[in-house]
């Protein structure tokens, strides 16, 4: 697992808001309070607790589109307990008329659907540009090229606008929590592996690609656990290691098990220690002396820099920073540091 890291995450979140309640004539603020203005009146005790629900919605409504995902983990236990009721993650055919309804009225409230479709479109008038918005977008503007989640597989958004290979995962299921179906914080560019594999698990706590309070980069890394002489030239020689940094917190550390574990990460990875074994070969071959006679024949012509040679030797990026723009590039960075490769 990555973080996403994009340096304009705040304003494009901003931008998000804007869009989804602001710019649209049928924006998420009008649509709820079509339904405050509905279930008001309504004399029927769910309904009067929905009613609660919803004004705690309009109520932090903002907060709720663009929170970060602290915010988002203060809301989620308060709207889990204005919603018990509802029953929101029972089958459908065990549910009463009533929470049918309620359900229905927050997917029409936060209507992901369209979101991740078609989008949402206003055309333009004299007094504004034609405005599009969708989670295709969204993508597109968080300008990541590989999933958070596993580092393995690309993300890619095709030129003609409406194909992508990956999906939105929602960090928070939308299935449990629907009111955080269009929240930017809890909709991660992922693979569809991974989302799949995922689907609606929230038995445990998960690290949120985008959480700052959290470095799986930092505080987890990729080793090698050599096993016999055989290292240099089999796969069989060695295995790998997941090191915990010693300061690590044990709510942090629980939680990136529980990322390992939710997408068999270490069953996925050991599917590339191919990768791996060219690394301990490429390390022997390319050492100090011999890195530096490369960059004193080719520098400002071939490489414009170390980072860049290093990077063709490895075939990884060698910066924390730019860890999403290439598959692996943890594993290879993790690896080639413990080799001196880098």
């Amino acid at each position: 697992m990555i973080k996403i890291t994009t340096s304009n995450l705040n304003d494009l979140a901003y931008v998000h808001y804007d869009f989804l309640c602001k710019k649209f004539d049928f924006s998420i603020e009008k649509r709820l309070k079509i339904s405050l203005s509905k279930y008001q009146k309504e004399i029927l005790p769910i309904y009067k607790k929905y009613y609660l629900l919803l004004q705690y919605i309009d109520k932090n409504l903002e907060e709720i589109i663009i929170g970060t995902p602290l915010t988002l983990e203060k809301h989620r236990i308060r709207l889990t307990k204005l919603s018990e009721d509802f029953e929101l993650t029972k089958q459908e055919k065990k549910k009463t008329k009533e929470q049918k309804e309620i359900l229905k009225d927050l997917n029409y409230i936060f209507n992901y659907e369209t979101f991740a479709s078609k989008g949402f479109r206003k055309k333009a008038t004299k007094k504004h540009e034609d405005y599009f918005y969708s989670g295709n977008v969204l993508v597109g503007k968080i300008n990541i090229q590989v999933c958070p989640y596993c580092n393995r597989n690309t993300i890619y958004s095709f030129k003609s606008g409406t194909k992508r290979t990956s999906e939105l995962d929602h960090f928070y299921p939308q299935k449990k929590y629907p009111f955080f179906a269009l929240s930017f914080y809890n909709l991660i560019p992922s693979c569809k592996v991974c989302n799949k594999i995922k689907l609606d698990n929230d038995d445990k706590e998960y690290i949120n690609p985008y959480d700052t309070r959290f470095d799986f980069n930092k505080n987890m890394k990729f080793g090698l656990q050599i096993e016999n002489s055989s290292f240099y030239y089999s796969e069989n020689g060695f295995k790998f290691k997941y090191k915990f940094d010693a300061k690590i917190s044990t709510d942090e550390n629980q939680r990136i098990e529980n990322n390992l574990n939710i997408f068999e990460l270490k069953d996925l990875y050991d599917n590339h220690k191919d990768i791996i074994l060219e690394l301990i070969q490429k390390a022997e071959i390319y050492n100090e002396s011999y890195i530096d006679e490369l960059m004193q024949k080719y520098e400002g012509t071939l490489f414009k820099n170390r980072e860049d040679l290093l990077r063709l030797v490895t075939c990884g990026y060698v910066s924390d920073e730019d860890l999403h723009k290439r598959p692996l590039s943890k594993l290879i960075k993790d690896i080639s540091e413990e080799l001196n490769l880098i």
